[in-house]
């Protein structure tokens, strides 16, 4: 049995997206970046991975060593390598997406992280997961992070596309999913998995000889968690000051009533 995933057009309302999500927890938006926008992202990204190679360069522990992948590039911090990805952080169906999903939980959302994943020949699946495992000690009584995968080029079965359980976002935390019930997110270049953090997902194996799958990983969390990422110090300071203000506070520089304070006040009065 073949498991299908729906697809929304990236130019349908925000509506659309929302009902997928609800019922599947994972949708594709098809073309969800113009060609200029993936060409220079691609750009942008290519400088950032100059000597970069495959593997965790600090890992906190051999668990993330394996779950990550040893033939797999990562790098994060696109909000400072890339005005492209600024400009996606401030305004795009993510943000339209996670106003609706998330805001009503929170007074502002958070960036969560901001990845490039480049999966190289010969990587083998990536264990199936929930984003929301990050928070385990939470029980959440409701919707905590809303996600995307960026095709920045071509997914294939063969070279590592992501694998997706439609309808895990409502099972039981122990429910582990059978083969016949995977999907696979096979996306032509700009187009984008959008999935919630309660679905379970993971990186496809690469069982090619020569091609890189490149994909642009990011996603919103209520503004009240800690995120993956320290974008305090993936994104320079220096950097985060030229940026919007609702880029930054995407980044973590609004204070949520008595958390993430400075001088236990606002910290978007250091960009005063």
């Amino acid at each position: 049995m073949t498991v299908r995933l729906r697809r929304i057009e990236s130019a349908s309302d925000t509506t659309s997206l929302a009902e997928a999500l609800e019922a599947d927890g994972a949708a594709i938006v098809s073309q969800a970046l113009s060609p200029a926008q993936r060409a220079t992202l691609n750009e942008d990204l290519d400088r950032a991975l100059d000597g970069i190679e495959p593997g965790l360069r600090h890992p906190p522990s051999q668990f993330f060593v394996e779950f990550y992948g040893s033939k797999t590039i990562r790098i994060d911090g696109l909000p400072g390598k890339s005005e492209a990805f600024v400009d996606l952080l401030e305004d795009s169906f993510m943000t339209r997406i996670a106003d609706r999903l998330i805001l009503p939980h929170c007074q502002h959302y958070l960036l969560n992280t901001a990845q490039l994943i480049q999966i190289g020949p010969g990587e083998s699946n990536q264990w199936l997961h929930r984003d929301e495992n990050a928070w385990s000690h939470l029980a959440p009584a409701h919707l905590l992070q809303v996600e995307a995968m960026f095709a920045l080029t071509r997914f294939t079965r063969e070279n590592g596309c992501t694998r997706v359980v439609p309808g895990s976002h409502r099972w039981d935390s122990d429910r582990e999913a059978t083969e016949d019930e995977i999907g696979h997110a096979e996306m032509d270049a700009g187009d984008a998995l959008v999935y919630l953090g309660s679905t379970i997902h993971g990186g496809g194996a690469n069982t090619t000889s020569d091609e890189w799958r490149r994909g642009m990983f990011f996603g919103f969390v209520v503004g009240w968690l800690r995120t993956e990422e320290n974008l305090y110090l993936t994104v320079p300071f220096e950097k985060a000051r030229a940026m919007p203000e609702i880029v930054r506070e995407r980044l973590g520089y609004r204070a949520h009533d008595g958390i993430g304070v400075v001088d236990v006040g606002d910290p978007m009065a250091l960009f005063q």
